[in-house]
């Protein structure tokens, strides 16, 4: 499994779309460099850039370059015609696909490294004090991981839909706004831990987990009112995780039994 991982990574390296991801992963923490000048204390900085980061950068981009990086993954051997050869070896095609979800899961955390070390820099560029950084970077890398895993149904749809990409990349860009838009309102946010849409879907579970890190010492009236709706139903880390490693079981399983029968 190591050696296809390491075949994987060499593989991506020649894509010129992950330097392109790379750079997406540092975009929303530089632009958000021109509101800094409206903050007040080292808090709200530190809030402010990693706020950018989990809402803005893992919604609305991590997710789409996931799909869209295992849609060049899972076909390129039949692009260029040499899964045969593969299966000639042979390589088992379930270790060959789970080695593939595996480097984008590591692709998504080090999205998340990336943005948060850029928002680290650009506070200390700025003057401003990192006063709870390291707290939201590592649960940034975790969101990262929740952030895989809500991809993993439109990747599982890629597979089904046999290399029809204009079709799994709308139905993918339509997911995340979905997502984006469920994470923000109240109805999804205010959901009892079980089988609903606030618990299921990556949105509004990414959102229950990370918010509940900021530092609210200093907290507005606006935000306050917020906290007092939504601060029941934050989940603890045993919680999303056991939300999240159930449905990777089920959609790698599901994954690998679609990639399986796929012809050669």
């Amino acid at each position: 499994m190591l050696r296809l991982m390491e075949c994987e990574f060499l593989k991506l390296k020649r894509r010129p779309l992950v330097f392109i991801s790379l750079v997406l992963s540092v975009f929303m923490p530089l632009a958000y460099i021109f509101f800094l000048s409206d903050v007040n204390t080292d808090v709200d900085a530190v809030n402010g850039v990693m706020s950018s980061l989990f809402q803005l950068s893992a919604y609305l981009l991590l997710m789409p370059l996931l799909v869209i990086l295992a849609s060049s993954l899972l076909f390129q051997e039949l692009d260029h015609d040499t899964l045969k050869n593969l299966a000639a070896v042979p390589v088992d095609r379930t270790k060959l696909v789970l080695s593939k979800m595996l480097v984008l899961l590591l692709f998504a955390v080090g999205f998340m490294a990336a943005g948060g070390l850029v928002n680290l820099a650009v506070l200390l560029v700025r003057g401003w004090e990192p006063v709870g950084f390291w707290t939201l970077f590592w649960v940034g890398l975790e969101e990262g991981v929740i952030m895989w895993a809500g991809a993993l149904p439109c990747i599982l749809l890629v597979v089904l839909l046999n290399k029809n990409y204009i079709v799994s990349v709308v139905i993918t860009f339509f997911y995340t706004i979905v997502n984006y838009i469920f994470s923000m309102n109240d109805l999804f946010l205010t959901q009892p831990f079980g089988l609903n849409i606030g618990t299921l879907l990556p949105g509004p579970l990414a959102f229950r987990w990370t918010f509940q890190f900021y530092d609210q010492s200093r907290t507005s009236a606006e935000l306050a009112e917020l906290l007092e709706r939504i601060s029941p139903y934050f989940l603890g880390r045993a919680q999303v995780f056991s939300v999240i490693v159930v449905e990777a079981i089920v959609f790698l399983t599901l994954i690998a039994m679609a990639f399986r029968r796929q012809e050669i």
